[in-house]
């Protein structure tokens, strides 16, 4: 059996030592006794994980996908196909080639970045986009008869946007900077909707939906000056993993 493990910087193993030795990814293959891809990547996105996972549907037997925080946005540049993960803090990462490309186009980069984020970024499309990347992973993995376990790498505010109808349009307030330009029936159908994502998602095979993270490790666990788990972390994230899969299978 060979596996598949995509995410962000807290699958690929950053501020450790050996990544490729130490990542919770490489402890559960050695655990399994497989074979594995480990396709994290610093700043990785959930559309960098659809968009990759499809690419390799056909090479691999069981699936982990450790979701991240929505608010992350991938592009390649026409000019070279070059990736570029954005986030916004407009910390810029690649997956592939870094250096020269990324040095030259900082500043084009940059300048797109912090229009989108000023200007386009929506927190409730993102958050009702990333149910329905979830739904759709799901849907493929199942019509491929392809076996998966999903987990939540942040929170993405799952406590508020899960609130019940009667809490939904306070909670609400601060995360939408256009909150004051609906009237309480558009909350409301945003609500529905919501809940109606939701439903289609499989919490069976999430590792604890919306009561647990890798980042929650962060605060029992030592991490290095990025805020990143460390060996001991990414060990306690691969027992986690293990165990439901054990569960599960």
């Amino acid at each position: 059996m060979k596996l598949y493990f995509n995410g962000c910087s807290f699958t690929y193993g950053d501020e450790l030592k050996n990544p490729q030795q130490n990542a919770w990814p490489t402890h559960v293959a050695s655990y399994l006794q497989c074979d594995f891809l480990n396709d994290a990547v610093t700043g990785g996105t959930n559309e960098r994980t659809v968009y990759k996972t499809l690419l390799n549907a056909k090479n691999y037997d069981y699936f982990f996908i450790a979701w991240t925080s929505y608010t992350r946005f991938t592009e390649y540049n026409p000019i070279d196909n070059f990736e570029i993960n954005f986030n916004p803090g407009l910390n810029l990462d690649t997956s592939s080639h870094y250096s020269d490309n990324l040095k030259k186009n900082y500043s084009k980069y940059k300048d797109y970045g912090q229009m989108y984020y000023k200007h386009w970024y929506n927190d409730l499309f993102e958050f009702k986009k990333w149910l329905q990347q979830i739904i759709l992973l799901q849907s493929f993995f199942r019509q491929h008869n392809k076996p998966f376990l999903m987990l939540n790498t942040c929170n993405n505010n799952l406590s508020l946007w899960l609130q019940s109808r009667e809490t939904f349009i306070n909670a609400k307030k601060y995360l939408l900077d256009f909150f004051d330009y609906l009237n309480d029936d558009q909350l409301l159908d945003e609500h529905t909707q919501i809940q109606d994502l939701v439903s289609m998602i499989d919490t069976t095979v999430f590792l604890e939906w919306n009561s647990w993270t890798i980042t929650d490790l962060s605060l029992s666990y030592k991490c290095g000056p990025g805020g990143h788990i460390l060996e001991e972390g990414h060990r306690a994230v691969a027992n986690k993993v293990i165990e439901y899969y054990n569960k599960i299978s």
